[in-house]
Formats: C-alpha cells, sequence, structure tokens
C-alpha cells in the first residue's frame, strides 16, 4: 500500500515536471519565434534603407546623365536661334527657312521632354506586376546614359526580341538594368580598351525563364574581389564616386522581387552579369504587397 501511494506521488511529480518542462518550451518557442520575426523585420527595414540610399544616389547620377543629354539639344537650339538671327539680319529669312528651323526646335524640344519623362518614370514608385516589353524598357533605360557612352566612345548592343513580354516589376528592371550598364561603363572607362563595348544579350528559354546577360570588354573583375562585389558598401571606386549598394540592391531586386537569381563571372573579354528571372509573376500575388516595402 505505501509503494501503492509513493508511486502514485512520484507519478503525479513527475506529470508535474513534465507540464512545466512543457510550460517552458512553449515559452522559448514563441519567444524564438518573436525574436524571428523581429529579426526579419529589423534585416527586412535595413534592407529598404540601403535602397532608398540606392536610389537617391541613382537619382543624382541620373541628374548628371541629364545634363549630359541636354546639352547636345541645347547647342543645337542656340545654333537655331543664331542662324535665324544672322538670316533676317541679311534679309535671307524666309517661310521655307523659318518652317525648317521651328520644326527643328520642335524635335529637339521633344527630345529634351522626353529625356525628362524617362527620368520621371525611371523614379516612380512601381508596387504592382504588370506586363511590358523587355526591350522597350532596356532601350528606355540606356538611353539615360547615352550622352555618357558617347562621350567615352562606348558603344552599346542590345541583342532581344522585340515583342518579348514579360510580367514583373517594371521600374525595379529598369533599376537593375541601369545599375548593370552603369557599372560596365565605369569598368570601361577605367580601363579604357581600345573599343569599348557593352553586349545586353536577352534570351527566352521557354521554360518560364528569360536570361537578360550584360556583358562588357572591360578586363573583368578581379578574382580576389569577385565574392565581394554584392556586399553592401562594398566599392572599389575612388571616394565620393560610387556608394557600393547598387549591386547589393540589384541582387536584391532580382532574387526577392523576381524570383531570379543574379551571377557575375569573368569571360577573356571582361565581365558579364547573367540574370535569370521569372517571364511571369502572375501566380506570385503576394510579391505586390513585398515590393512595396522597398
Amino acid at each position: 500500500m505505501q509503494s501503492k501511494k509513493q508511486l502514485e506521488v512520484y507519478s503525479q511529480s513527475l506529470e508535474s515536471q513534465v507540464s512545466e518542462r512543457t510550460q517552458e518550451l512553449d515559452d522559448l518557442n514563441k519567444d524564438l519565434d518573436k525574436k524571428i520575426k523581429d529579426e526579419v523585420v529589423k534585416r527586412q527595414k535595413q534592407e529598404a534603407l540601403l535602397i532608398h540610399q540606392s536610389r537617391l544616389a541613382a537619382m543624382g547620377e541620373m541628374i548628371g546623365a541629364i545634363a549630359h543629354q541636354w546639352r547636345q539639344p541645347l547647342n543645337a537650339l542656340g545654333l537655331v536661334q543664331q542662324n535665324l538671327q544672322f538670316r533676317y539680319q541679311t534679309g535671307k529669312l524666309d517661310d521655307n527657312y523659318m518652317n525648317q528651323s521651328m520644326e527643328k526646335s520642335g524635335r529637339l524640344i521633344h527630345k529634351m521632354s522626353t529625356t525628362i519623362d524617362d527620368f520621371r518614370n525611371f523614379f516612380k514608385p512601381n508596387k504592382h506586376i504588370e506586363p511590358f516589353n523587355i526591350k522597350f524598357i532596356i532601350l528606355s533605360t540606356v538611353e539615360l546614359l547615352e550622352a555618357q557612352l558617347k562621350n567615352n566612345n562606348i558603344k552599346l548592343e542590345i541583342n532581344c526580341d522585340d515583342n518579348l513580354i514579360i510580367n514583373g516589376f517594371q521600374g525595379e528592371f529598369s533599376q537593375v538594368i541601369l545599375n548593370l550598364v552603369n557599372n560596365a561603363k565605369d569598368a570601361l572607362v577605367e580601363l579604357n580598351p581600345a573599343q569599348p563595348m557593352i553586349n545586353i544579350t536577352v534570351t527566352d528559354n521557354c521554360n518560364g525563364m528569360v536570361t537578360i546577360n550584360v556583358k562588357d570588354n572591360g578586363g573583368g573583375i578581379p578574382e580576389a574581389i569577385i565574392d565581394k562585389i554584392y556586399d553592401p558598401y562594398f566599392t572599389t571606386k575612388e571616394e565620393g564616386k560610387g556608394t557600393g549598394i547598387g549591386l547589393y540592391m540589384t541582387k536584391i531586386i532580382v532574387e526577392n522581387n523576381m524570383l531570379g537569381t543574379l551571377h557575375a563571372f569573368n569571360d577573356a573579354d571582361g565581365a558579364n552579369f547573367c540574370i535569370k528571372i521569372m517571364s511571369s509573376l502572375k501566380k506570385f500575388a503576394n510579391l505586390d504587397e513585398k515590393s512595396s516595402n522597398y
């Protein structure tokens, strides 16, 4: 009888201990779950801050690009005015010449207006998945750098199907292309090869994936740093000429918002940045909300 009572007491004690340990484990799990969620939120805020800083830096670069883009049409407009004045002073200003001058002025002003529209569209928040023509977006993005490329005698080739449509975040895709082309341009300016070139090749893999390869002949990325190029604030540029977050942000956008991959490698000519993204994000509707955080 005594042994039975002792066994019951021991059993109750054991159940109590198990219950206490179970409660402790539940509390630990809840605490761990909260810590994980807090860390995820913290990381997302840090990434959002870095991307915001990158967009501000890109905006500064684009203002410089607009200055380059406007210089040529402004000079041309000045020449149109001078020629009109000269014709008027010499009595040779007729209706035909006036109409030609007005038409040319209109084309130049339209070009400057288009540059501003491209700049505005580039930085417009893009929170929703939408279909867009990939070649058109690449062309409109690299046009922002057209003057800088010409000033450095850099030839740019785009190999892409005219009718290739993908579904995704148009503005963020533009920023990815801008970052990669800008990096290639800087590498070419630094190395100064005889025939500097950037090549953008887009391939529809016909399996729901699209590959975009941005290649230059700027000598490539040094092997000692190729594993560090996506680290935030890592840059090989002189102080004041690079933020070190462009490639980091590019990788975040490609992997998080395009469900893709970004891989850098060297070939005999220079660096390659290979992007593989899904051609349609329609079934990933939750990405709309996720992208709005950036």
